[in-house]
């Protein structure tokens, strides 16, 4: 049985959208090479982790904020900037946890390539309330692959 009352929920609800409009123009940024609005839409808590598009694992701030920072400067801007968009196919909320599913894809410009290269990835965040915003807490992200 749920503590909240519907207007409750739909509060939260409507916050979560918010927040996942945010965390879209943050991954603009980081495929232009920019950290900062990524590292701001987690949470710095000692339980957040993540497993990184490249294969990586991070646990805790301080190495997922490096773990942050190593992707995106793996990424630049140019003349030609990189762009991603977020197809979420699944979404939830219950009490102080909400989840995204989603598919990022786009294109950015790598270092030490002339051309944008494609960005296509399956990627499950997992969000919790804190104070009066939600941060991310966990990021599993890997190649999407042709399917049969």
């Amino acid at each position: 049985m749920s503590d909240l009352s519907k207007s409750d929920a739909e509060d939260l609800a409507e916050s979560f959208e918010h927040v996942l409009v945010r965390v879209e123009a943050a991954a603009q940024q980081f495929v232009q090479g920019d950290s900062t609005g990524i590292k701001e839409r987690w949470s710095h808590a000692d339980d957040v982790s993540i497993l990184g598009g490249g294969g990586g694992h991070s646990r805790g701030w301080e190495q997922v904020r490096q773990s942050l920072e190593g992707g995106a400067s793996l990424f630049r801007a140019d003349r030609v900037s990189g762009h991603v968009e977020v197809d979420i196919i699944a979404r939830g909320t219950s009490g102080d946890l909400s989840y995204t599913v989603a598919i990022e894809h786009g294109e950015a410009l790598m270092k030490g390539h002339d051309e944008p290269r494609p960005v296509m990835l399956r990627v499950t965040q997992i969000y919790r309330r804190e104070a009066d915003t939600w941060k991310i807490i966990h990021r599993h992200a890997d190649a999407l692959t042709a399917s049969r």
